[in-house]
């Protein structure tokens, strides 16, 4: 597996060492939604898109499969998700056999950037804060496009550079304005069929933070030696939220070119 590979599963889930990799699954052991609100990606499908039953899903980094699994309860649809983590992969699939979708839902444990590579024809493929693993926008953008059936959709959920805001951000990354957000979407061949920023409804991450600081404190105690690794995934998790509230939007982008609302 490519050593760039997996400093940007570390940084996608919030860490600047990929040495904190080993101990995400204890660290976020409390979470099944990572990332991603399984709610929010149901409610754009609904509004905007004319998905069939059967219709093909493509979750790429899917964590612990909780977008997958709502979709196929909900929809009927056949999910197949990729992560590199076992133990998310591991979860996902017991979830699934929870939920009573384990026909519909397909989990495997797999390399993204090999998967975009690989899979095509999906109805839909999603993209659920991820963060840079396949590349730059651009990048990101033109290697989703190409997984997708002609007619098929994207859903991406990101965030954009708050308007009037030049502070520079606290934790890594590097966001876009929306405006040129919109410019590389057509550049990748794609069209923005709706976006839902939460700007005026930030979701509260007070509880998942509670929650990731006590499983920190745990690991510093068992591994006394790591304390300041953990102290710093911490202090990147605060950073992140500070962006997100403040200096980020968060949005989810729906991508394609057969819609049942077009863009205004």
């Amino acid at each position: 597996m490519k050593d760039q590979t997996l400093e940007k599963l570390a940084q996608s889930l919030t860490g600047d060492s990929t040495d904190i990799i080993p101990f995400l699954p204890y660290l976020l052991q409390d979470l099944w939604e990572l990332g991603s609100s399984p709610e929010e990606m149901l409610s754009m499908i609904k509004n905007h898109i004319l998905l069939k039953e059967d219709a093909r899903v493509l979750d790429l980094g899917c964590g612990k499969g909780a977008v997958s699994i709502r979709l196929a309860r909900e929809l009927g649809c056949r999910c197949k998700g990729i992560d590199l983590l076992p133990d998310f992969v591991q979860y996902a699939r017991e979830k699934a056999a929870e939920y009573g979708v384990e026909g519909l839902c397909e989990f495997t444990v797999g390399d993204i950037t090999e998967t975009v590579q690989a899979e095509r024809g999906y109805d839909l493929v999603i993209y659920g804060a991820v963060g840079n693993v396949l590349g730059s926008q651009y990048e990101i953008l033109k290697a989703l496009a190409g997984t997708v059936r002609s007619g098929g959709h994207i859903l991406l959920d990101d965030a954009y550079l708050a308007e009037g805001n030049e502070s520079t951000l606290l934790f890594y990354g590097e966001y876009l304005r929306l405006p040129e957000w919109k410019s590389l979407i057509g550049e990748a061949g794609l069209k923005l069929a709706a976006i839902h920023a939460l700007d005026e409804e930030k979701p509260s991450y007070a509880e998942d933070f509670s929650n990731i600081k006590r499983r920190a404190e745990e690991l510093s105690k068992a591994y006394p030696a790591k304390r300041e690794l953990f102290a710093q995934y911490v202090r990147n998790q605060q950073d992140e939220l500070a962006d997100l509230e403040s200096r980020l939007v968060g949005a989810v982008f729906l991508l394609g070119n057969a819609l049942k609302y077009p863009a205004e």
